[in-house]
């Protein structure tokens, strides 16, 4: 009985044996047939197989043609699979890959590992250094655990070279770019010191020629000829002309410069400018209306020199015979600039009934000198409009105008800052 029971016992571990040996050929005809992708690895002198079953061999296609880097390693950090694209990025052959560890291509392992350990809370990503033959690759690691379905971590690499390449690119230029404008600055405050010293030497002699051209011309005597008095005359008032123009181009080299902003109130900038023009609006009987203006993010001396230019202006080019009339409104708008197309601005018009400009002029009467009438038509010296033009781009706005035969309208358009 007891040699029976141990022979029967012997035939069913046989049988056991049969089945485990028909699974496991059934494997291996699988991995040959590539019906099973799989990686067998020894570990503490134990076979282990890893594998992926046919239904996932697409998902397998798919990361071997994956822009990225694409690995999955073991707990521990072994590395499982390595795609196409990670062997080449550290140069070295996949199968050579496999098998060895990640920690021994990473120069930053601190990092590395606190990654792995962020992990507890879920995907974990960040950046660190690989050191392959003391090559370093910057890169960017996104990390997921596959478990419960597998005891290990997939691995996404970004190459990160080309950015930091891009990086330091932007880097550089934005120092250029920043000694640029330093020369720029450097080169303005130049201009307006010259400027100021020419204004200065120039405006000295010319006092002198107008003093004494004009107590020349206050001599009547029969040694003075009336052509004598009259070429004086040309002198003193070309002197006069000259010195204006002086005073405007110092006011024009004012104007290209920045000056700290604030918040001012439009409202009051105008009382004060009608209040400093109030002779001049008076000889000429005109009316200035001024509906409630924003307070606005400016440089309070150029809003005064900006609304006094286009009232002057304003009542210079006035009809004969008609009195100067100027509305000054204001509204928000949005679509003055085309690259931020929703961004806000205040759009203040100074509209008046005066002669008008010729619609082919609307663009040139912001250019510095460009004058449309004669000198002994209108005076100036076709600075003024050049002026605000500048004021304007001081401020990140633009200056617009529209124009018939009723009279033009000026729109100062200034960003919102608040909107």
């Amino acid at each position: 009985m007891e040699t029976a029971k141990n022979t029967d016992g012997l035939l069913q571990q046989i049988e056991e044996l049969k089945n485990q040996l028909f699974e496991a050929n059934t494997i291996i005809s699988a991995i040959k047939e590539g019906a099973i992708d799989a990686l067998v690895l020894n570990k503490g002198g134990k076979p282990k197989i890893y594998s992926l079953e046919s239904a996932d061999y697409t998902y397998r296609i798919l990361i071997e043609k994956f822009g990225e880097g694409a690995l999955s390693i073991s707990e521990e950090g072994l590395i499982l699979y390595c795609n196409e694209y990670f062997a080449k990025l550290i140069d070295l052959p996949a199968n050579k890959i496999i098998g060895t560890y990640f920690n021994s291509y990473v120069d930053s392992v601190g990092q590395f590992q606190q990654l792995k350990a962020d992990l507890i809370h879920g995907p974990s990503k960040g950046e660190i250094v690989l050191n392959v033959n003391g090559k370093k690759l910057p890169i960017y690691l996104s990390l997921t655990s596959l478990q419960p379905m597998v005891s290990g971590i997939g691995i996404v690499v970004t190459d990160l070279r080309e950015k930091r390449k891009q990086e330091e690119a932007l880097v550089s230029y934005q120092q250029k770019l920043e000694m640029k404008v330093n020369e720029l600055n450097q080169t303005n405050i130049n201009l307006e010191q010259f400027i100021h010293v020419i204004s200065h030497d120039i405006k000295e002699p010319l006092r002198k020629i107008v003093a004494y051209s004009s107590q020349l011309g206050a001599i009547k005597t029969a040694s003075v000829e009336d052509n004598k008095l009259s070429n004086l005359g040309v002198i003193r008032n070309s002197a006069l002309r000259l010195n204006s123009l002086v005073d405007d181009l110092v006011k024009y080299a004012s104007s290209t410069s920045r000056i700290e902003s604030e918040e001012v109130n439009l409202n009051a900038v105008l009382k004060e400018v009608t209040e400093d023009l109030e002779l001049l609006i008076r000889e000429n009987s005109a009316t200035v209306t001024v509906h409630q203006l924003p307070v606005i993010k400016a440089a309070c001396v150029q809003m005064r020199q900006l609304f006094a230019n286009l009232i002057a202006n304003a009542i210079k080019y006035r009809k004969k015979d008609v009195a100067p009339e100027l509305i000054i409104t204001s509204e928000i708008t949005d679509c003055v600039d085309v690259h931020v197309p929703n961004k806000k601005f205040f759009r203040i018009s100074v509209q008046d009934n005066g002669i008008g400009i010729d619609e082919s002029y609307t663009t040139k009467i912001f250019t510095i000198f460009a004058r449309l009438h004669m000198p002994d038509e209108y005076s100036g010296n076709g600075i003024g409009l050049a002026i605000c033009k500048k004021i304007m781009e001081n401020h990140s706005g633009k200056i617009t105008v529209e124009s018939s035969e009723h009279g033009s309208v000026f729109h100062l358009f200034f960003p919102c800052y608040n909107k």
